[in-house]
């Protein structure tokens, strides 16, 4: 049945097409997927800030499906305004829903501390303004960002990329910075998370996709602790069974 064990509600600044598909590929039996779509039109503060603006609509809404937990994507809209603006967006997003949340900026960031990153490299889909604003924001939180990197996709392009060229591409980042710990691959709309296992296999470096990063802390804010095996690392390390 359906969301028997937990339903996620998830606020999406685009189309819901890639992240839906991925995280049916490593959810438990009996997690569901609740979304709700801001349909922005492109990389500019302007379509950020439009996204930004539907927020506290769209959790509210959220909160009225009776969902368990929020997620907001998205993490270029929240690194624009600066860091603390996730805890602000987060409580914004709890008063108006009634459930806990978090955005894809913290999850990121939690994510990393629970594999005990230290020297990120980001291979992303992303322009460099919108990579480098990433990177600052880790270092803001005290991570060293030792490589970087982005593709550059055009924002309704970036479905595009296959699993395998980004494999190919997260690779040849890493490969540039041999003592990084850790890989990070943004974005919801971008099929990292399908080259989470290879990479990890491949470099024997930790990788993180967005979207693992987003519904580990969801899970783990559920105390959801089936196995999910096949994924990586990071989902792995919730198991209890």
């Amino acid at each position: 049945m359906f969301g028997w064990r937990a339903r996620i509600g998830y606020i999406s600044p685009s189309v819901i097409e890639v992240l839906a598909y991925e995280f049916y590929r490593f959810a438990p039996d009996g997690v569901g997927l609740v979304s709700s779509a801001c349909a922005i039109e492109n990389w500019t503060n302007d379509g950020f800030e439009k996204g930004l603006a539907q927020v506290k609509e769209s959790a509210a809404y959220l909160g009225s499906r009776k969902v368990d937990y929020i997620i907001h994507g998205g993490g270029p809209l929240v690194v624009m305004r600066g860091k603390g603006f996730e805890e602000t967006i987060i409580k914004e997003i709890e008063t108006v829903s009634g459930v806990g949340a978090t955005t894809g900026v913290r999850s990121a960031v939690e994510a990393l501390r629970h594999m005990n990153a230290n020297r990120i490299v980001m291979a992303s889909c992303y322009p460099p303004e919108h990579n480098d604003a990433m990177a600052a924001y880790f270092k803001a939180f005290g991570f060293d960002v030792v490589g970087l990197e982005g593709t550059n996709m055009p924002f309704k392009e970036i479905q595009n990329q296959t699993p395998q060229e980004i494999y190919r591409f997260a690779r040849r980042v890493a490969s540039r910075s041999p003592d990084c710990d850790t890989i990070y691959l943004p974005c919801p709309q971008w099929q990292g998370a399908q080259a989470v296992r290879a990479l990890e296999e491949d470099t024997g470096k930790t990788v993180i996709a967005y979207t693992h990063a987003n519904f580990f802390c969801a899970f783990k804010a559920l105390n959801i602790g089936a196995p999910v095996r096949g994924h990586g690392k990071l989902l792995a390390s919730l198991a209890r069974d």
